[in-house]
C-alpha cells in the first residue's frame, strides 16, 4: 500500500471527546422499538441507515438467546457497550435463569432504560424446567385492496427454543408476482418462464442443537468471524459463529402488475395508457442452507481453541439483468453487444405461439452454489484471540441447454470457482480493544483475487466509546462473503473493493441529558485519485422530561454531492400521549456545483396508550426530492393509522393501513394506477 496513499487518513484530531457516560456500538439513535414495524419507521424517518435497519430487523426476528450468548453476540444487542456486555456476559454465566428484563434491573447488571430497549432482541430462557419451551409465532397479512392479486401476500414466522439445547425454526410465504418454470428455449436461444400465479414457499427452516461448547445448525443459517473480511453473512458487528434464519421481509409498496415487452407478439401485453400496480410480496434474503458445526471452547491449559466447518448448497433467484450467456460473452467487462443479459420470453400458452418478454424480475432456480469452510482459533482469554478462515465457493447452473455467467455488475465473480482466506487477530486490555485480519481472495476471472486488510480500535472511555478502523481493498479484491466496513458506492457490484479508507465513530452521553453520535467515513479509490466522504452528526437533547429534540447534519462527497439538515422533536403532551415532528432539507448536486436541486422531507406523528393493552398511532410524511420542479423528480404525501393490542404479555394483534399519494407532474405518475395506493397490514404474534 503506497504510503501517499495513507496521508488523508490522519483524522483523529478531528474527533471530539465529551464529558459524559459510554454508549454502544454507534446506531444513528437510542434503539428502543418493540416491533419491527417501529425498526422500519426508524429507516423510513431516515434516523438509520440500511445497514442498521438490516443489522436491528434480523435480531429482532432471529433474537438472540440469553442462555447461550457469548460477549461478542451480546455486544451485538443496541446501545450495549462493551463494558455493558462484558457485565452482562459474567452474569448470565452466574445466573441459572432470566426470567425478563426486569431480572437484569433488580441484579444491577444494566440500568432499567438499557434493559428495556434489549427487550425485542432476546429471548429470556427459564431453565428451572430443562424441558420448557420458549418461543414466538408471527403471522401476517397485507393486501393494496380491489386492485391486488388475491390470496393476500402473507408470512409466517416460528420459533421454539426447548431442553435447553434445541432450536426449530420456520418462516413461510404466500407470493403472488413471481414467475416460475424456467428453462432454455433453444429455438429463440433466450429463456424462458412461466407466468406469475399463486405459490406457498418457505425460503427459511433450520433445526439446531446447541451446547455451551459446541453445536450444529442444518437449514438456513447465518455464520461469519472476525472482522466480517474473510467470510460474514450475519450483518453483526462481531460475528461469532452460526446461528438459525427466519429472516423475512415485509414489502412497505406495490410493484407493476405487468412487466412485458412486445416480444413477438403484435398487440401490446400490457396496458398502453396506464400501469397497474399491485401490493408487492414478503421477500427474504438468499444467505447460506446446510449444516454447519463447530466447537467454540476446547479448553487447554491456557486458553481454549474453537473450530468450525460449514456447508451450503444454496440455490438462489437471480435478477434477470445479473444473467450473461457465458458461451457468446469470453468477458462481461468488455463492451460487446453479445454480452447483454439473455431475453426471457413469457410462455403463455403454447411453445410455438408468439410469446412477450419479460421487462425485469428475478428469475427463480437460475443457480446453485455450492460452498465449503472452515474456522479454527487460539483464545487465550476472552480479549486475546488469533484465528484463520476460509471458504471455496462454485456456482452450478441450473438451467440445461445454456451456459450462463454472472454480469460484472453482480456480486458474485465471473468464471467459476471462488473463495477467500484469512487470519484475524484481537487483542484487548482495561478499557481498549484492538482488531485486525488480513485476507487473499481468489477468483476464475483473469486477475485471480487481490488482498485487503482491515484494522480497529475500539475505546471505551468513561466518557466515550470510539471506534475507529482503517481498511484496504485491492483493486482485484473480489469477495462477496466480505462485509467489513466500506464506501456506500459499488465496483463491479461489491463494495468491499478497490477502496482505501478510514470509519470512526463515536457515541457520548453528556450526563443525562444530552448524547452526541458522530460518523466519518472517508476513502478513495485505490485505481483513481479523489478524496470521498460521508459525514454524519447529531446531537440529542433532553429539553424537560416531556421534550426530547434532535439536531443532525449529514454530508456526501461521492458521485454526488449531498448535504442535509434535520431537526426532530418529541413531546409528551399528556400522560399516555407522544408527539413528533421532523423537518429535513437536503441539498443535491449531480457534479459538483452544478445541476443543483433541493428536497424537503416533513413528517408529524402521534402516539396514543389510552389503555395499557393498547397502542394508537399516526403519521403523515411529506416528501419532494426537487422543490424547484414538479416535473423531474417524485413528490409524496403518505400516512399510516396503526392500532396495537396485546394482552397476557404474549398476544399482540396490529392492523395498520397505509396510503401513498404521487402528486408530482411527471408522465410515469399520470400513468400510475392506482394513486393514491392503500395497503393494509395485518400481524399477530403470539409468545410464550
Amino acid at each position: 500500500m503506497p504510503l501517499g496513499n495513507l496521508r488523508w487518513l490522519v483524522v483523529l484530531a478531528g474527533v471530539v471527546v465529551v464529558e459524559g457516560r459510554a454508549s454502544a456500538i454507534p446506531y444513528e439513535v437510542f434503539i428502543d422499538v418493540d416491533d419491527q414495524a417501529e425498526i422500519l419507521d426508524l429507516r423510513t424517518s431516515g434516523q438509520i441507515s440500511e445497514r442498521t435497519f438490516d443489522a436491528l430487523i434480523l435480531l429482532f426476528q432471529t433474537k438472540v438467546r440469553l442462555a447461550q450468548a457469548s460477549r461478542d453476540r451480546l455486544y451485538a444487542l443496541p446501545n450495549l457497550s462493551l463494558a455493558d456486555a462484558s457485565a452482562l456476559f459474567e452474569f448470565l454465566g452466574r445466573s441459572k435463569s432470566i426470567r425478563g428484563w426486569r431480572d437484569l434491573v433488580s441484579a444491577g447488571v444494566l440500568d432499567e432504560r438499557l434493559a428495556r430497549s434489549i427487550r425485542a432482541f432476546v429471548l429470556f430462557e427459564p431453565a428451572a424446567i430443562d424441558a420448557a419451551a420458549t418461543g414466538f409465532v408471527r403471522a401476517q397479512a397485507q393486501t393494496s385492496g380491489a386492485n391486488d392479486r388475491l390470496p393476500p401476500a402473507m408470512a409466517l414466522q416460528a420459533r421454539v427454543v426447548s431442553f435447553g439445547a434445541l432450536d426449530v425454526g420456520v418462516g413461510a410465504v404466500v407470493t403472488r408476482n413471481d414467475v416460475g418454470g424456467l428453462r432454455w428455449d433453444a429455438a429463440r436461444r433466450a429463456l424462458s418462464v412461466t407466468p406469475e400465479r399463486t405459490r406457498f414457499v418457505v425460503p427459511k427452516l433450520y433445526l439446531a442443537w446447541t451446547r455451551p461448547a459446541w453445536g450444529v445448525v442444518l437449514g438456513t443459517y447465518r455464520i461469519g468471524f472476525g472482522q466480517r473480511l474473510t467470510f460474514d453473512v450475519t450483518d453483526q458487528a462481531f460475528p461469532s459463529g452460526p446461528f438459525g434464519d427466519i429472516e423475512l421481509r415485509r414489502a412497505t409498496g406495490t410493484t407493476l402488475r405487468c412487466k412485458r415487452s412486445l416480444g413477438e407478439v403484435r398487440d401490446a401485453p400490457c396496458p398502453a395508457d396506464i400501469d397497474p400496480r399491485v401490493g408487492d410480496d414478503y421477500s427474504w434474503t438468499n444467505r447460506l442452507t446446510g449444516v454447519a458445526v463447530g466447537a467454540d471452547r476446547i479448553s487447554l491449559r491456557a486458553g481454549w481453541l474453537e473450530a468450525f466447518a460449514w456447508g451450503s448448497y444454496q440455490v438462489r433467484r437471480v435478477p434477470r439483468v445479473e444473467l450473461v450467456d457465458a458461451a457468446a460473452c469470453q468477458d462481461p467487462t468488455q463492451d460487446d453487444p453479445k454480452c447483454a443479459a439473455p431475453r426471457v420470453f413469457v410462455r403463455e400458452s403454447s411453445q410455438a405461439d408468439p410469446q412477450s418478454t419479460l421487462r425485469f424480475g428475478s428469475l427463480p432456480k437460475v443457480v446453485a452454489e455450492g460452498l465449503a469452510g472452515a474456522r479454527f482459533a487460539y483464545s487465550r482469554h476472552e480479549r486475546a484471540r488469533i484465528g484463520t478462515t476460509g471458504y471455496a465457493a462454485k456456482p452450478r447452473w441450473l438451467v440445461r441447454g445454456v451456459r450462463l455467467g454472472f454480469q460484472e455488475a453482480a456480486r458474485s465473480p465471473f468464471g467459476g470457482l471462488f473463495g477467500a482466506v484469512g487470519v484475524d487477530a484481537a487483542y484487548g486490555f482495561a478499557r481498549q480493544d484492538f482488531f485486525a485480519e488480513v485476507t487473499r481472495s481468489f477468483d476464475s476471472q483473469p486477475q485471480g483475487g487481490g488482498f485487503a486488510a482491515l484494522f480497529r480500535s475500539l475505546t471505551d472511555w468513561a466518557s466515550t466509546e470510539l471506534d475507529v478502523s482503517l481498511r484496504y481493498y485491492g483493486r482485484n479484491f473480489a469477495n462477496p462473503y466480505a462485509r467489513s466496513p466500506s464506501a456506500p458506492d459499488e465496483r463491479d457490484g461489491l463494495r468491499t473493493r478497490d477502496e482505501i479508507g478510514a470509519l470512526i465513530r463515536s457515541t457520548t452521553e453528556v450526563g443525562r441529558r444530552a448524547s452526541l453520535r458522530t460518523q466519518s467515513n472517508l476513502w478513495r479509490r485505490v485505481s483513481r485519485p479523489g478524496l470521498r466522504a460521508d459525514i454524519f452528526v447529531r446531537v440529542d437533547f433532553a429539553v424537560s422530561p416531556r421534550v426530547v429534540a434532535a439536531w443532525w447534519l449529514s454530508l456526501r462527497r461521492s458521485t454526488t454531492a449531498r448535504a442535509a439538515v434535520a431537526t426532530r422533536m418529541r413531546l409528551e403532551l399528556a400522560r399516555g400521549l407522544w408527539a413528533s415532528l421532523q423537518y429535513q432539507h437536503e441539498w443535491v448536486a449531480v457534479e459538483p456545483f452544478r445541476n443543483a436541486y433541493q428536497g424537503v422531507d416533513a413528517l408529524a406523528s402521534v402516539v396514543a396508550q389510552p389503555f395499557d393493552l393498547m397502542r394508537l398511532r399516526a403519521r403523515v410524511r411529506y416528501d419532494s426530492d426537487d422543490l424547484s420542479s414538479r416535473a423531474s423528480l417524485a413528490e409524496t404525501i403518505t400516512g399510516f393509522v396503526e392500532i396495537a393490542v396485546h394482552w397476557r404479555d404474549s398476544n399482540r394483534l396490529r392492523l395498520r393501513h397505509s396510503v401513498l399519494r404521487y402528486i408530482d407532474t411527471r408522465s410515469s405518475t399520470a400513468r400510475r394506477k392506482p394513486n393514491p395506493e392503500h395497503l393494509l397490514w395485518l400481524e399477530y404474534t403470539f409468545r410464550f
